[in-house]
């Protein structure tokens, strides 16, 4: 879970279309590599960390003192904007969050349904008014005043 909180902006070093990449069954197939370069999410990782990359739940693979690395699979790719990015892309990245702990966002879960597009934004005094279109095999389970995370 995640609280929907940024908490760095990332930078894409790479996403790489790998013909046998190892599955999580062990089997071997078509898969995507991303690394990210990153500090604040290197704080406390682990091998099998889940680490949200604009908003979408990814599974630490590797790392190192300044990249994490993930797998990618082809569906991902399909319902997030994820499979835009290239080298030097910025990438918004949160940790997820420590069960106890304070949370300052909302529950979030990082598992991306489909992708949408901001239609129009405005200003209420301090708020900003984000409005979002959506496929429409979407409206029926999107909850008023609900959470909805844009980018993380």
């Amino acid at each position: 879970m995640f609280t929907g909180i940024v908490e760095e902006i990332g930078v894409v070093v790479s996403m790489t279309e790998v013909a046998e990449l190892t599955l999580w069954d062990g089997s071997k197939g078509k898969g995507f590599v991303l690394v990210v370069k990153c500090k604040v999410c290197l704080d406390g990782c682990y091998l099998g960390a889940s680490i949200a990359v604009n908003g979408t739940c990814l599974t630490a693979t590797a790392f190192d003192d300044t990249s994490v690395t993930f797998g990618v699979a082809p569906e991902t790719l399909r319902c997030t904007n994820l499979g835009s990015l290239s080298p030097g892309s910025q990438v918004n990245m949160e940790r997820a969050a420590q069960q106890g702990g304070r949370n300052s966002g909302h529950y979030v879960q990082g598992h991306v349904d489909n992708t949408g597009e901001i239609v129009k934004k405005w200003r209420e005094g301090e708020s900003l008014w984000i409005k979002v279109k959506v496929p429409k095999s979407l409206i029926t389970l999107i909850v008023k005043k609900g959470f909805i995370a844009v980018d993380g």
